[in-house]
């Protein structure tokens, strides 16, 4: 080989490793050329699997990395086993700058749920911080007591956790049944009932049942022959003739009552006619007839009290006229009533 190939093959060298210089000087001057706030946070579980540099993500999309993980006491006066995770942000998909993390608008966004959990990434064991809004009732803050020197962004459980919570209760709560005693009170139940059944008389409760369904029967026939019967159909009629009976009693009777009872008050007028006549004669006799105007007086007060019993009997006679009325009425929309209404109550003279 020549030293023109050497030469080539050097050149080649030199240029290549220029090039992954300056593509590493350029990626690694893109990264530090983004805007990057550091946020923290603290889980209350393992944190298997999750490793500096981890993805931070959004709903699935990139908006940071994990820039440092170690517990709370080593970071903090405080007693609490929390794992402290801190992530550096990168991305404006909170709906505030990552600038403002720790102003008035992220802390908005926090009240309405805003959280972290961890999340594991395929089966390959590894996980990653992911951020999502939340139920902020099901998921509070952890308590804290210090002051975070970052931005603090509350955590959630992941879903292992919660799941393998769940499990730990329901088989908590299979081991607390007694299964031992359940088993001997369906056992002592099983045998309950089979003295019952040994000593149910089966065929005295057939015959009984067959006596009680005959009896049934024949009530029924019964029943059908007293509906069907030409007495009842009968007493219909009957009811229903008397209705008629005492609607044309009470229509004829209606017209007299009704002039009577017009007519009162005109009698009752002229009374009052009388009445001031008779007084104003009374006062123009002289008083030598004094006899005479005792008398009239008298007779005043007699019409005078005459007059308070016409009113009286127009008053009755208004009560009588409404309750034959009432009485029509319920014969025409009860007939039955009338046919097969109450006794009265027995007779003193006849108790005695």
């Amino acid at each position: 080989m020549n030293s023109i190939s050497y030469f080539k093959i050097g050149l080649f060298v030199i240029i290549a490793t220029i090039l992954v210089m300056i593509g590493i000087v350029v990626l690694g001057v893109g990264s530090l050329l983004q805007t990057k706030t550091i946020v923290e946070t603290y889980i209350d579980e393992s944190v298997q699997g999750l490793d500096v540099g981890s993805a931070v993500k959004f709903r699935g999309v990139s908006v940071g990395k994990v820039e440092r993980i170690t517990l709370t006491s080593l970071e903090y006066p405080t007693r609490r086993r929390y794992v402290l995770v801190r992530a550096g942000l990168t991305s404006n998909v909170f709906q505030v700058a990552v600038a403002d993390a720790g102003g008035p608008g992220f802390q908005t966004e926090i009240a309405k749920g805003l959280r972290v959990r961890l999340a594991a990434q395929g089966l390959t064991g590894t996980a990653y911080i992911e951020a999502d809004y939340l139920d902020p009732a099901r998921n509070p803050p952890l308590e804290i007591d210090w002051q975070p020197s970052y931005p603090y962004v509350p955590s959630a459980q992941s879903r292992i956790t919660q799941l393998s919570e769940s499990l730990d209760r329901i088989l908590q709560n299979i081991e607390e049944i007694n299964l031992q005693k359940l088993t001997q009170g369906i056992e002592k139940s099983l045998s309950t009932i089979t003295k019952v059944a040994e000593g149910a008389n089966v065929e005295r409760i057939g015959q009984q049942t067959n006596l009680l369904l005959t009896e049934v029967r024949e009530t029924n026939r019964q029943l059908k022959d007293l509906v069907g019967g030409a007495d009842l159909k009968n007493a219909v009629k009957d009811v229903a003739a008397a209705a008629g009976t005492a609607r044309q009693i009470l229509e004829r009777a209606d017209k007299p009552l009704t002039q009577l009872v017009s007519e009162l008050p005109k009698a009752s007028e002229t009374l009052n006619r009388l009445l001031k006549q008779l007084d104003s004669v009374a006062a123009g006799l002289p008083e030598t007839n004094a006899q005479l105007q005792q008398t009239l007086r008298r007779l005043n007060r007699l019409i005078a009290s005459q007059q308070e019993e016409i009113q009286s009997t127009m008053k009755n006679l208004r009560v009588i006229s409404e309750n034959m009325k009432e009485v029509t009425d319920s014969s025409k929309k009860y007939p039955s009533q009338v046919l097969f209404g109450a006794p009265p109550p027995p007779s003193k003279v006849m108790g005695q």
